[in-house]
């Protein structure tokens, strides 16, 4: 459950102790409540915006004649292999935890990569930062993140 203020915070706490009540009442070990502070995580913008460059590094990839050799096939570059070999390369996991600032640092990473791989004859179609603020999503949590 997401609260920013504290009328929310009025209007949901009965909702939340009936929950709980209930949870209690049907649980013969108790019930565990978290609460935290909020992070921004990123979002379906942000991830439109990774998917889109890694289809772009592939097709400019293939366009240059160059392929993917894995157990000695060649195979055509695609956004997956790309994924693949950022998740290697960066040591990432997953993104889908990552705040919006560490998300925008990561596509950095990314982007300078593929751009160094292809001694810079691959550029990204747009910057990170230049992407989220056109799209509206920069915040003050992507500049001090």
């Amino acid at each position: 459950m997401f609260i920013k203020t504290r009328e929310q915070l009025q209007k949901e706490l009965p909702n939340f102790i009936n929950a709980c009540q209930g949870m209690i009442d049907n649980s013969k070990d108790g019930v565990d409540v978290t609460v935290e502070k909020h992070k921004n995580k990123r979002n379906s913008l942000q991830n439109a915006f990774y998917w889109l460059n890694l289809t772009n590094i592939a097709d400019f990839l293939n366009d240059s004649g160059l392929s993917y050799k894995v157990m000695n096939v060649e195979l055509p570059y695609n956004k997956d292999i790309i994924h693949e070999i950022n998740f290697k390369v960066f040591a990432i996991k997953t993104t889908t935890k990552m705040s919006v600032g560490e998300f925008c640092e990561y596509m950095n990473k990314i982007l300078g990569f593929w751009q160094e791989k292809t001694k810079f004859n691959w550029n990204p179609l747009e910057s990170a930062r230049g992407y989220l603020e056109r799209t509206g999503l920069i915040n003050k949590e992507v500049e001090n993140d």
